[in-house]
């Protein structure tokens, strides 16, 4: 029966927007009970494979979870209403958004308030002190270098041995020195298996997933932050 459902399986894309029809970068889309998951592009778009009869699941950090059943059609455009929730309560891993105490991976979230806090001009370098067993050593004394970081030790000898930065859904490879901090609304880091069950032998060392602020419907903001040194 297995292989009978496998063979139906096919190719559904669409779009994932808000209510304003802008698309919404980064949601998950997953097969309810399938253990298959995407993200949208920038552009709010996914393609995932799935067999008639399934539900997808779409969900938004801030938005109202949304289930839709896979019929003949082969492509499913959805739109996320916002839902009023505490952050505090959610975890970010890897594309789907879960209730903390829902959770039993080991992860470790760092809010804006927590980035606010310190005056660091490095992404790497606000990591430091936030998060159990994440290790932050500055071993540059350059401008604008990035810290060395190290989650639960060491996971090679020889290779590489660096978490994997995933920024706004998609692995960022560029410079961390490269983000500003002031754009970020949150971090996760991942450090368990939950990370390679996600995103593979690139998560081997642990994931960091940077999520960055985004504008919000209806509602104007203008922040000034001076510094003196």
């Amino acid at each position: 029966m297995q292989s009978f459902s496998l063979a139906q399986e096919r190719e559904v894309s669409g779009s994932v927007k808000d209510a304003n029809g802008d698309p919404l970068f980064g949601a998950a889309v997953v097969v309810e009970g399938g253990g298959k998951s995407t993200g949208t592009d920038i552009d709010g778009k996914f393609t995932i494979k799935v067999a008639p009869g399934k539900n997808l699941e779409f969900s938004f950090l801030g938005m109202k979870t949304k289930l839709v059943k896979v019929g003949s059609s082969k492509r499913i455009d959805v739109v996320l209403e916002e839902e009023s929730q505490d952050l505090e309560e959610f975890e970010m891993v890897g594309y789907v958004t879960v209730k903390k105490d829902q959770y039993v991976g080991s992860a470790s979230a760092i809010d804006n308030e927590s980035l606010k806090r310190k005056s660091v001009s490095d992404v790497s370098q606000a990591l430091a002190g936030e998060a159990a067993g994440v290790r932050v050593v500055n071993t540059s004394g350059q401008p604008g270098s990035s810290a060395t970081v190290r989650i639960r030790g060491f996971g090679s000898v020889n290779g590489n041995r660096s978490p994997l930065y995933v920024l706004d859904g998609v692995p960022f490879d560029g410079n961390l020195s490269s983000i500003n901090p002031d754009d970020i609304e949150s971090m996760t880091v991942l450090k368990d298996a939950t990370s390679t069950s996600v995103y593979g032998s690139r998560g081997a060392n642990g994931v960091v997933l940077i999520t960055t602020k985004k504008g919000r419907a209806n509602q104007s903001k203008i922040q000034v932050e001076s510094k003196i040194t």
